[in-house]
């Protein structure tokens, strides 16, 4: 990035002090850096939280739609245009995770949702020269901070209004700067870019009228006129367009929060080892250090679903407590309550659970009784880390749960998890299949098995059965033989409809 076009104006330390950060149409360009086969299409993004589904964002392509139109509309006027469900959870990581790598430029950085649209930041740039090694590289680096793909718009101005305008009225991503006093820069630009948040369309309509079309229309009146007239609104506006804004820059504060993830088996649909899973994360955050005398606000649910579409690839829930929770038992019966009347529309990959709104103070008073549970859970926990020592660190106690008996996959049933709060294995199936070698009759019947070295006739088939969970995303087709050799040994193998191989199963 070259800033030439900056020599030989004034030092940025006597005249600016802030920086604004635009990107338009953030949701649509959110979704094409994770959906590249949406580049040259028509598309809209719509939110249906309403009582009408509602255009929220739209793709270049989508020419003739217009942000705040119903889906009905939009589709009348591009026919053609690809319907993308607002993913509004995924919108929010993404813009975090932009004022995370700027957090490394400034410490004063604000996301702003200005006019509910996700895209503007303000970044407090005095001091920053310095630091960098001058006015160039400082600017460099506030550009660079951002990904590519989201194209900012920068204005620097004295104040938070006057860079948005730098940044709203420039055509193209890079940066323009306010020359001059604020008052004078904005005097030619229109009215209509005093944001709804701080001005409302009523107010707009009725300068119009008033003939006051531009800024320096507006600034040109007498301030005690428009208070008389429109009250305090009309005051704002004459200030905003007079270049006086006075709003301070509040840098986000970042939230301390504690976060566990754990990888489940493949397939994981089962209500219960959802509910085993957010048992375990719970158990582990509340046993880390920081957790200690801590009580928490809010926790976040996040699952990773399994084969699942690029814009579907999480499921998520925010859960905010009336009272602050301060044992794993408590939350786990908030959260799983929830999940029994609102689940992952898939099979989870991993799952994690976020803890936040962080305090050290609560009201729950405590109780008088012993807790038996929590005493004999203390004494197991010490068995283990004695296991530990002489088993060189490796977990040696672990709790089997039921997840799903019904499951025709034996593997599927039971899981095992580390009693040890510390453990970050994962959870784990309490049997799993093995490969084996299989001589195949014409029926693709097993005549022989290889056990170790040695090949060992089947002398007769048992019991055989089946079954196909082809609705799966990761469909499921075993056929089960229960054989028995020459030795008199018997064994369950199964031929996978996937893979064509042969496994042993144990139950």
């Amino acid at each position: 990035m070259v800033f030439r076009f900056l020599e030989g104006r004034p030092d940025m330390a006597d005249s600016t002090t802030i920086g604004c950060l635009l990107i338009s149409h953030f949701r649509a360009r959110v979704e094409l850096g994770r959906r590249a086969e949406l580049g040259g299409l028509a598309g809209v993004i719509v939110d249906r939280s309403g009582s009408r589904p509602v255009v929220v964002d739209c793709l270049p392509a989508a020419s003739e739609v217009e942000v705040g139109m119903t889906l009905e509309q939009a589709l009348a006027l591009q026919p053609e245009a690809v319907v993308l469900e607002s993913d509004e959870p995924h919108y929010a990581r993404e813009f975090e995770r932009l004022l995370d790598g700027l957090d490394e430029v400034s410490d004063r950085v604000e996301g702003a949702d200005h006019d509910g649209e996700l895209g503007v930041v303000y970044v407090g740039l005095d001091g920053l020269e310095a630091m960098y090694g001058g006015e160039g590289p400082m600017l460099e680096a506030l550009l660079t901070a951002v990904p590519e793909r989201f194209q900012p718009r920068v204005g620097i101005g004295p104040n938070k209004f006057a860079a948005f305008i730098a940044a709203r009225t420039r055509r193209s991503a890079g940066l323009s700067r306010v020359d001059g006093s604020a008052a004078a820069f904005l005097a030619p630009h229109s009215v209509d870019l005093l944001p709804a948040s701080l001005v409302p369309p009523e107010l707009l309509a009725d300068l119009h009228r008033l003939g006051l079309h531009r800024m320096g229309d507006v600034a040109g009146q007498e301030m005690h006129a428009l208070l008389d007239r429109f009250g305090h609104e009309g005051q704002r506006a004459w200030e905003l367009a007079s270049g006086i804004d006075e709003r301070p820059l509040r840098p986000r504060v970042a939230e301390e929060s504690i976060a566990e993830r754990v990888v489940l088996p493949e397939g994981s649909a089962s209500l219960e080892l959802l509910r085993v899973a957010v048992d375990t994360l719970l158990t582990r955050v509340f046993a880390q250090p920081r957790m200690q005398g801590r009580y928490a606000g809010t926790a976040t649910l996040v699952c990773e679903l399994e084969d699942a579409p690029t814009e579907a690839s999480s499921w998520q829930k925010e859960f905010h407590f009336k009272q602050r929770i301060g044992n794993w038992r408590r939350a786990a019966e908030i959260i799983g309550g929830r999940l029994e009347t609102e689940h992952p529309p898939a099979p989870v990959e991993a799952m994690t659970v976020t803890l936040g709104n962080l305090s050290g103070a609560t009201g729950v008073q405590l109780s008088l009784f012993p807790d038996i549970r929590a005493d004999r859970e203390r004494r197991l926990l010490e068995t283990e880390r004695q296991l530990q020592a002489r088993l060189q660190g490796k977990h040696a106690l672990h709790r089997l749960v039921e997840v799903a008996p019904w499951h025709p996959a034996p593997e599927m049933r039971t899981v095992q998890v580390s009693i040890d709060p510390a453990a970050t294995d994962s959870m784990r199936p309490l049997t799993s299949p093995r490969s084996v070698e299989v001589r195949e009759g014409p029926a693709q019947e097993p005549r022989a098995v290889r056990l170790g070295n040695q090949w060992q006739e089947v002398s007769s088939i048992e019991d055989r059965w089946s079954f196909d969970l082809w609705w799966r995303p990761t469909p499921m087709q075993r056929s089960y033989y229960r054989v028995s050799q020459a030795d008199g040994q018997r064994l369950t193998i199964y031929r996978d409809g996937g893979d064509q191989r042969w496994y042993r199963q144990t139950a």
